[in-house]
């Protein structure tokens, strides 16, 4: 043991005392500067579930790989294995630089939906990449997580009852969204008039479906589900798969969006490129209404959908 002050090849040793001072750092999510206390990972903004003074708890589904060691984030000798499977799958090349024409050895498996924003390790959701086109996503992550966090400052209430959040495109459409590598179809229409049915008679085992109420099944919530909570977690894991799609270089994809005016409709196709095209299901109004009284899963929130459908434009 050795004294405070004392040195070891030119270092020295200092023992602090804080007294009634406690020490500090910035919250763990990235663009917040809100300071929390050393134990506490994020501050109660974006709190999903209660930090234990003194130990890293992570929420579920939020916020992975910005506290507590590589198994803490769910990379331990499952994730080893698993990750070597899909480097075998890949043949251990960067699918990135093998859309581009270029073979390149890779060495990084990459959640192309973040962990963060609810990614899964789902095959579907891994890829084999080198080391700078996985240094350069994930720093496009980050721009992008920061740029979503500016976005959520003044949420707004919609008409018929939704979470409205403020967007470079505008309508629904997320910041930084690139054109479709994939081909893709937009799938529009009313509340309940059959967009979910036509895709999945249709729609692969290999593609991509990208369908919000799906998703707030995904992340712990319910299918119409409207809390805040839900829906902004869930906004957020849709708006990552469909920036994931500049980057896909094989299957088709499938998005489902109400987008209620024609304008929406075509900023859609124009935002996600030359691969995507646009199929409307103008089901009648009368057979939409009579669907959703139908359904009791949509009984709490019939009235708002109802209210949607009529205000469709067709």
């Amino acid at each position: 043991m050795r004294p405070a002050g004392s040195s070891r090849a030119g270092r020295t040793a200092f023992s602090l005392s804080f007294g009634d001072v406690m020490p500090s750092k910035p919250c763990a999510v990235p663009g917040c500067r809100t300071v929390v206390e050393v134990g506490t990972v994020r501050c109660k903004r974006h709190r999903s579930v209660s930090d234990v003074p003194g130990k890293r708890g992570l929420p579920s589904g939020g916020w992975h790989g910005q506290a507590g060691n590589r198994h803490e984030r769910g990379y331990g000798a499952a994730w080893d294995r698993l990750r070597i499977a899909i480097l075998e799958r890949d043949k251990r090349l960067c699918v990135l630089c093998i859309r581009s024409g270029r073979p390149v050895v890779a060495h990084s498996v990459d959640h192309i939906v973040p962990k963060s924003k609810g990614g899964t390790d789902d095959l579907d959701n891994l890829q084999s990449l080198c080391r700078p086109c996985h240094a350069a996503k994930t720093a496009r992550e980050g721009s992008a997580a920061q740029g979503a966090l500016k976005a959520e400052a003044q949420p707004s209430i919609g008409p018929d009852g939704r979470l409205i959040i403020p967007r470079d495109w505008g309508f629904s459409i997320p910041r930084g969204v690139r054109p479709s590598a994939i081909p893709l179809t937009i799938v529009c229409g009313p509340p309940a008039s059959g967009k979910t049915t036509w895709v999945q008679e249709r729609a692969g085992s290999g593609d991509k479906v990208i369908d919000l109420d799906e998703i707030k099944v995904r992340v712990g919530g319910v299918r119409y589900d409207q809390r805040t909570g839900i829906f902004r977690k869930a906004m957020a894991y849709r708006d990552m798969m469909i920036r994931s799609l500049a980057d896909d270089v094989s299957g088709k994809a499938w998005l489902i969006v109400t987008a209620p005016t024609k304008a929406e409709r075509l900023m859609w196709v124009e935002a996600m490129g030359p691969r995507s095209e646009l199929m409307v299901i103008d089901a009648p109004e009368a057979s939409c209404i009579e669907r959703i009284r139908a359904d009791a899963e949509r009984a709490e929130v019939a009235a708002a959908l109802i209210a949607a459908v009529r205000r469709w434009e067709r």
